[in-house]
């Protein structure tokens, strides 16, 4: 099973490679205009975003310009509105090996982990990585900026550093961008540096399903587990990203946690999402001993994120977090979506 239990960190995740991007939506944006295109819309340096509902567009960058890489406190970026996940994803419509791939994404956290904005920013050519022995035979993936012990022959451990500057360039093209909402309108600001002094004003072009639910406190299983849970009614649901909050002790012997969907009729069981889900379907359990807890938050919460890919039309999403010394649920969203793929939840782990 894939292990969900990622601890956020507070300071920026290190730039990555190619990661799953939004679906191109105007891909032809490009030509001029006619009854069935439509026109991208320029980006300035000073971009306001205003949307009532999730959506998207299709965006132009004339010039490179550049941006803060600050994951908090990012003066090049503002996000205001109410609700409870909030964000945007802007990523570049290059698709060829050589191109340059850029992707600006902010967040706004719910209130539980403290209402905060995050960024990640990717920038710069895909990583040189060759598959090792061969391409027919991808044993290992050996990447350009790695050093392998003992030896790229013998790539037992690969260990990689990357620079991470104070700013990073958005190179001229087209891009797509994503809003996500929480039913309510959000306006959102960023300023791309080296543009001059425009200002340009976007909404998105064509919307997206999507809906939040509030992640609310089960059952407690005697003084070390707690349970989770919430359910909603979205057919045709793509992904479904949780974002939860707890406070875990840093001397507890174990930690552990779970995450189950569930397509109940009814009321759900009882215990419905505790580890052995039952009647549901389990899509993760990790556990870690003797291991620091925390992250990015408020008072010491930690963040905890996990991105599920459902199958068939699930009506609940749930966990349980593990703590030998007692847990403390905080709260919890889930983010259901249809027709996009948001790249929220890598951005909210830790490296």
């Amino acid at each position: 099973m894939t292990a969900l239990f990622t601890r956020l960190s507070t300071r920026r995740p290190a730039l990555v490679g190619a990661a799953a991007v939004l679906a191109a939506i105007a891909t032809a944006s490009a030509v001029p205009a006619s009854a069935h295109l439509v026109r991208a819309e320029t980006l300035g340096a000073v971009t306001t975003i205003t949307a009532t509902t999730s959506g998207s567009a299709s965006l132009v960058l004339y010039d490179d310009a550049t941006i803060s890489t600050a994951y908090t406190h990012n003066p090049d970026v503002s996000i205001s509105g109410p609700g409870r996940l909030v964000g945007i994803d802007l990523s570049s419509t290059a698709n060829a090996p050589s191109d340059t791939w850029d992707e600006f994404t902010a967040v706004r956290l719910p209130s539980f982990a403290g209402g905060q904005t995050v960024v990640s920013v990717m920038s710069g050519t895909p990583p040189n990585c060759t598959d090792w022995p061969a391409p027919g035979v991808p044993v290992q993936q050996e990447c350009s900026g790695c050093t392998y012990t003992p030896s790229s022959q013998v790539p037992v451990q690969g260990s990689c550093t990357y620079v991470e500057p104070k700013y990073v360039t958005l190179h001229e093209g087209y891009y797509n961008l994503s809003v996500l909402t929480d039913g309510a309108p959000v306006r959102i600001t960023i300023r791309l540096h080296g543009l001059g002094k425009t200002h340009a004003k976007v909404h998105p072009q064509s919307t997206f399903r999507s809906l939040e639910t509030n992640l609310t406190q089960q059952e407690s299983i005697g003084s070390t587990t707690i349970t989770y849970g919430g359910s909603a009614r979205f057919p045709n649901a793509n992904s479904i990203l949780t974002v939860v909050g707890a406070k875990l002790h840093h001397n507890a012997t174990l930690l552990a946690d779970s995450q189950c969907l569930r397509s109940d009729t009814s009321a759900p069981p009882p215990y419905a999402y505790s580890p052995a889900c039952p009647g549901g379907n389990a899509t993760g359990f990790s556990y870690q001993l003797m291991s620091p807890a925390g992250g990015l938050g408020a008072g010491g919460v930690g963040v905890f994120a996990g991105q599920l890919v459902p199958g068939g039309t699930p009506t609940g999403v749930g966990g349980s977090f593990v703590d030998t010394d007692g847990p403390t649920y905080m709260g919890g969203v889930a983010v259901w979506t249809d027709r996009t793929d948001l790249p929220f939840y890598s951005m909210l782990q830790a490296p």
